[in-house]
């Protein structure tokens, strides 16, 4: 059996177009959010985002860690809850994998075998990772060791999914390089996105690796929707939407799955139908993820929210300890102007130069404030406490009991106030 067809395309393998007319439409308001805000604001947010992207990912698969654990994570910082610490080194290992698919993805390299084997061996070689390589087999009760960047050796269920043959892997991974890679040196951006999704689906039936393969696939797909040239992609991601959206994410994969239904239903041995419902769903929720974020990032909007932010902090109302004065001005002007110098920040306040350097350091200590070096130009972090009030529902919001206990007893503000 083979993943033919590989795009929803009609009986003339050509797509239909509204479907183009609605890549068309998502690639426009991508574009219009990498133009939203300054380099320096957009960076950072693309910075959130990678954890962000970890996280959903990883809750796909029932292994979710807060975001502010992911973070500590990333300073070495690790819990010495068992689960907790395994959850944040899973994590870390995405982010490295994630960072160097975004830094050495080489165009139309992401269909190949050595590229996809390479982002599992990379994920699972990780200091940590070591734990998630002894995977238990149902049918043998026997515990089988998983070599990172081997393509399985054994034949694996998912539920009621029998995967191909172990066998038929190298050869159906060599047809999946050949074809979509041969489909994204000749398309434009629209018809490259389509591709891409659909891929995903193809990469996930194919099921090349004993275990591993959600993730990885996933991280696969971020590098081939990278690759398809969409401008603001890490602006938005997908993980999020289909975590949010996790049962029908694991429907529209299992529909599409479904063998060809007559002689009008493509060419292959999977149904284009099915194909099509499922890139339909992907392409909703990329079309929504893109509106979410380009909501959150309309600057009155974060403007009110950071200011907000500060004020409940400093009535005790969010678990931390006071931010200096000064602290929303700053926020203010580094978010609309990006990187500043130190000195400015004196007129911003309102202050002399030696509480404005206090006011500074301090904010560079708590990690509000970040810079390339000690007496470098500034600019606005968004941490994960700040993250989680400043861009609502992007993770969930920490309770008090998780942060910086308040030196008193004090209410919380509704989500809606912040």
């Amino acid at each position: 059996m083979n993943f033919i067809p590989i795009a929803p395309t009609n009986m003339n393998g050509e797509f239909d177009d509204t479907l183009i007319e609605w890549v068309g439409r998502i690639c426009a308001k991508s574009a219009a959010l990498a133009g939203s805000h300054n380099g320096a604001v957009l960076n950072e947010v693309r910075e959130l985002l990678r954890i962000i992207n970890s996280y959903y990912s990883n809750l796909i698969e029932s292994d979710g860690t807060h975001p502010s654990n992911i973070e500590k994570a990333m300073k070495q910082e690790f819990s010495k809850d068992e689960k907790n610490n395994k959850l944040q080194k899973l994590s870390v290992a995405h982010i490295h994998v994630q960072r160097l698919i975004e830094n050495d993805l080489v165009d139309n390299s992401v269909f190949d075998s050595d590229f996809i084997r390479f982002v599992h061996r990379e994920m699972y070689s990780q200091d940590g990772m070591e734990q998630y390589l002894n995977i238990f087999d149902k049918d043998t009760s026997e515990t089988v060791q998983m070599i990172p960047g081997e393509f399985r050796t054994h034949d694996v269920a998912v539920g009621k999914y029998n995967a191909p043959a172990f066998g038929e892997v190298n050869g159906l991974m060599s047809q999946y390089a050949h074809l979509y890679g041969l489909e994204f040196r000749k398309e434009l951006t629209a018809k490259k996105l389509i591709y891409a999704l659909a891929s995903h689906h193809r990469l996930v039936w194919i099921h090349p690796f004993l275990d591993g393969n959600g993730r990885v696939s996933r991280l696969v797909l971020d590098g081939a929707i990278s690759s398809c040239g969409i401008s603001g992609y890490g602006l938005w991601n997908i993980s999020r939407g289909l975590a949010r959206s996790v049962e029908a994410y694991k429907e529209n994969l299992r529909h599409a799955d479904m063998p060809r239904q007559g002689q009008y239903d493509g060419k292959g041995d999977l149904s284009a139908g099915a194909l099509r419902s499922y890139v339909e769903y992907m392409l909703t929720v990329a079309e929504d993820q893109i509106d979410y974020m380009s909501s959150l990032l309309k600057m009155d909007g974060l403007t009110t929210r950071l200011e907000n932010y500060v004020a409940f902090a400093n009535k005790r109302m969010l678990g931390i300890e006071e931010l200096p004065k000064g602290s929303a001005q700053i926020f203010k002007h580094l978010l609309i102007h990006g990187e500043s110098q130190r000195g400015s920040m004196a007129q911003v306040i309102g202050a002399g130069e030696r509480t404005t350097t206090k006011v500074v350091q301090e904010l560079l200590k708590r990690e509000f404030l970040s810079t390339p070096s000690p007496k470098g130009p500034i600019h606005l972090r968004f941490p994960s406490h700040m993250a989680s009030y400043v861009f609502p529902d992007l993770m969930p919001v920490l309770s008090i009991n998780e942060t910086i206990p308040a030196k008193r007893k004090a209410g919380r503000p509704r989500k809606a106030d912040i």
